[in-house]
């Protein structure tokens, strides 16, 4: 006869434990928590090492301060199944509370190890290191934690995190901010040392608010920048060609950058989809009709400051044409340029940039009729060889209605109304939050 099986109305060791299991468990759900104890006691009777009920248990010894017992138990549920993420991870709290701190920390890696998304485990891992007085390390946790966060769309809902999640959150958010505003400092001096604190002012109100140390800066409701907000400057979405000295001597290279548009266009070689997003993200969804489509390809010759060199060989005169405008260089983070090629009957959706304090610039290469793009409240077109100039950090979208490919050349430039003491600012403080954020996470900071 099969395990698990009856056989005279009896009912096997195994059945019993299912069931005594799903009891307990839908009396946890429901907040009986006295009756779940009492079964996952009686579970322990017949299955010593069933993992979930001692797992119950250790929690409940736990909070009742046994935290001997808690260990104990939990230490029997890892070795029954020892690829259980959460098991580890309570096992580290257990031996935190039982005063065994280096136990913890393996416990809490090994949770890690197991999920490496793990943001409870991660932040539980950098407040010990924090009480330890290991501030390197714990910083690197508490990074690794918001951009599994993020990527998990943890914070995307605050007011559901279990509230000792958020006391977590707020300890790791505390310490990122000090140490990101001695970064600030640091990178800041050499610049003030050059053109003096005060000319420094609307640079500080940006990195202060950034930090949470200020209010937020306010801003129109349809500029909306997703990384870093600077304060004081116009409200302008769109900007006049004739404001740039440098447009035409972008505009009459027209037709030698068309030209060697056109010669990459029939190798079509160098090309990628702009939006290459992993489909776990949370916004993937919202760009789930262009995400690694070709139906918004681009050909970079800068991305987030990095240059793509095979494709600047390939097109030296649009290149010595870029060079000579003055983009906005923030190492790991830009430029961004490229030919951008939108297909027919593609559509770019609302979406905003991370930082106004640069701008974005078209030069038109290619466009057939019914295309446009929209930027805050204003729609325009493109014309052949005449730079568009706007703030991407308003929403903004394009669409191609034609049945014949759209192609402009991308790049941004800083925003005029920045003092030369507000772009080295603005600049040392990015390149050193960038660096920063590597060298604890080894992730890089949002570009666009």
């Amino acid at each position: 006869m099969a395990t698990g099986s009856t056989h005279a109305g009896h009912t096997s060791p195994e059945e019993r434990v299912r069931l005594m299991a799903e009891r307990a468990g839908a009396h946890a759900q429901r907040g009986e928590l006295a009756a779940a104890l009492r079964l996952y006691e009686q579970l322990l009777g017949i299955d010593p090492v069933h993992p979930e009920a001692l797992n119950f248990i250790a929690i409940a010894a736990l909070q009742s301060g046994d935290a001997r017992r808690g260990m104990e138990l939990l230490e029997r549920a890892v070795a029954a199944r020892p690829s259980d993420a959460n098991l580890l991870k309570n096992l580290g709290l257990a031996c935190r509370a039982g005063g065994r701190p280096q136990e913890a920390l393996k416990a809490f890696a090994s949770a890690i190890v197991l999920k490496p998304d793990y943001t409870v485990a991660l932040f539980n891992e950098g407040a010990l290191l924090e009480e330890l007085g290991r501030r390197e390390e714990a910083l690197g946790s508490y990074l690794r934690a918001f951009h599994a966060a993020e990527r998990t769309g943890l914070f995307l809902n605050l007011p559901a995190m279990p509230p000792g999640v958020r006391v977590l959150a707020d300890k790791a958010v505390a310490a990122v901010r000090q140490a990101r505003h001695e970064v600030f400092q640091a990178a800041l001096a050499p610049v003030e040392r050059q053109y003096g604190r005060e000319a420094l002012g609307r640079v500080w109100h940006c990195l202060e608010s950034y930090l949470g140390l200020r209010p937020p800066i306010e801003l129109p409701s349809l500029q909306q920048p997703t990384f870093m907000r600077f304060p004081g400057l116009p409200a302008r979405a769109w900007f006049e060609r004739e404001e740039f000295p440098w447009v035409a001597d972008m505009e009459r290279a027209t037709d030698a950058i068309r030209e060697e548009l056109l010669a990459v266009l029939a190798g079509d070689a160098g090309f990628r989809p702009f939006v290459e997003m992993p489909k776990e993200h949370p916004g993937a969804a919202y760009w789930q009709a262009l995400n690694h489509s070709p139906s918004w390809n681009a050909f970079f010759f800068y991305r987030d400051g990095r240059p793509f060199a095979e494709n600047q060989a390939r097109c030296p005169r649009t290149l010595a044409a870029l060079d000579a405008a003055p983009l906005n260089r923030v190492a790991d983070h830009s430029p961004e340029s490229l030919y951008s090629v939108l297909k027919p009957g593609a559509h770019i959706p609302p979406h905003t940039g991370v930082i106004n304090v640069r701008l974005v610039v078209h030069l038109p290469l290619i466009v057939p009729p019914d295309c446009g793009i929209r930027v805050g409240s204003e729609t325009r077109g493109w014309q052949e060889g005449q730079c568009i100039v706007f703030d991407d950090t308003y929403e903004h979208e394009a669409w191609n209605k034609s049945d014949r490919t759209r192609v402009v050349l991308i790049f941004d430039v800083w925003n005029p109304y920045l003092s030369a003491a507000e772009r080295d600012g603005m600049q040392a403080a990015i390149e050193a939050l960038g660096h920063f954020n590597r060298r604890y996470s080894g992730e890089p900071l949002p570009t666009h």
